[in-house]
């Protein structure tokens, strides 16, 4: 009983090193979200917002898939709290998401915006998704959290794959849900199913997730720390393809609708991100190591959660009153798209310190607490 303790307890402290190059890229994919959003016009090679929104599922399949690992050795190390580890993953899940997310419906629902109020039901459950196919079309005011509904639906679906799959046949799995989901979008073009389904399902970001999660597989096999003894030639052609996915995605996604090749799109994305996740996984040096680790970039990756929430909503609240001021996406664009973003910005800071960030500690130390297996009759105390 001691030994089967101390290894939980070995278990529990297992935790991954912080990357605040992660930081930098999460900073980095929030202001494209934004830029989307504030309706900056960029040129269609340089769209970052659909790319900003797969990088953080890239970025869920990776951190997801090595916190159920750890799990994993929790729930072999003490059989008996294999529940409690389970519902440890979903609480702490739903500790770290759900009150930035509910705390922007309960305020959007307060200030009136009628897209909240009529649907708050979709929303809190996570099932924005869902609740834009039923529509057929985006519901400004609220489409933005389908990503957070996928990433939830995520949550529930994938530790029945880690906990369940064995380690060697993780690889071939990741293959198949990288096929899978290219596969889906291809079916729904070919099929000429509305384009929203594609795009919104869980189905269709298959090969997002699946892409961080073998990174994680690689990084907990110790491969990724070998990419760098390939030969200098394999190297060097390893940015060149990274980057020729990413320029084919923008090309890409500029294609009709109806066009097969439209469903390649996210998948060759998600090869991208995932070099660049391997990229800083592996450490990122000289200029561009001060750049994604400079402190305003870090800062802004910490809120980046906060300020992905709240974002649309202060655009709907506050541009009626810039607009009242002679403020518009036509008249002094860049002077509203400043305050828009400081405000955005001020307000994620103020959710990050005073809610989230208390939620996290108090998260951190509810569930580090070591749960104790229930004795059987067999089990003498003193054990």
């Amino acid at each position: 009983m001691i030994t089967r303790s101390l290894k939980l307890s070995e278990a529990l402290k297992v935790k991954s090193a912080y990357q605040p190059h992660l930081d930098g890229l999460r900073a980095i994919a929030i202001m494209g979200v934004l830029m989307e959003h504030l309706g900056l016009a960029m040129p269609s090679l340089l769209r970052f917002g659909p790319l900003s929104v797969r990088f953080f599922f890239v970025l869920s399949g990776y951190f997801i898939t090595l916190s159920l690992w750890r799990m994993k050795s929790q729930m072999d190390a003490c059989p008996e709290a294999s529940m409690g580890c389970l519902g440890r993953f979903y609480l702490n899940r739903l500790l770290r998401i759900g009150p930035p997310f509910y705390l922007a419906l309960i305020v959007g629902a307060l200030f009136g915006v009628a897209e909240v109020r009529a649907n708050f039901f979709w929303l809190a459950t996570f099932q924005t998704n869902h609740y834009i196919l039923h529509l057929g079309y985006w519901p400004n005011a609220i489409s933005h959290f389908w990503s957070l509904a996928v990433q939830e639906q995520f949550y529930l679906f994938w530790p029945m794959v880690v906990l369940a799959l064995p380690r060697k046949w993780f690889m071939p799995a990741m293959a198949a849900f990288i096929l899978f989901g290219l596969g889906f979008r291809i079916f729904c073009i070919t099929t000429n199913t509305n384009t929203l389904m594609r795009w919104v399902t869980l189905f269709g970001c298959f090969d997002s997730f699946a892409a961080g999660a073998l990174i994680a597989y690689l990084k907990q096999t110790h491969l990724l720390d070998k990419i760098r003894l390939l030969p200098n030639a394999i190297l060097s052609a390893i940015p060149l393809a990274a980057f020729a996915c990413f320029f084919m995605g923008r090309a890409l996604m500029t294609l009709p609708e109806g066009n097969i090749w439209l469903g390649f799109t996210e998948t060759v994305d998600a090869f991208f991100l995932a070099w660049l996740l391997t990229v800083s996984l592996n450490g990122v040096k000289n200029c561009y190591a001060n750049f994604l680790g400079s402190q305003p970039l870090v800062y802004l990756g910490r809120i980046s959660y906060g300020i992905y929430v709240y974002h649309v909503f202060v655009i709907i609240i506050i541009s009626p009153l810039l607009l009242s001021c002679g403020l518009s996406e036509n008249h002094f664009p860049f002077i509203r798209l400043l305050i828009l973003l400081c405000l955005t910005i001020s307000i994620a800071s103020c959710s990050w310190h005073f809610m989230e960030k208390p939620f996290l500690a108090w998260k951190d130390s509810l569930l580090s607490r070591d749960p104790q297996p229930v004795l059987t009759p067999l089990q003498p105390s003193s054990a």
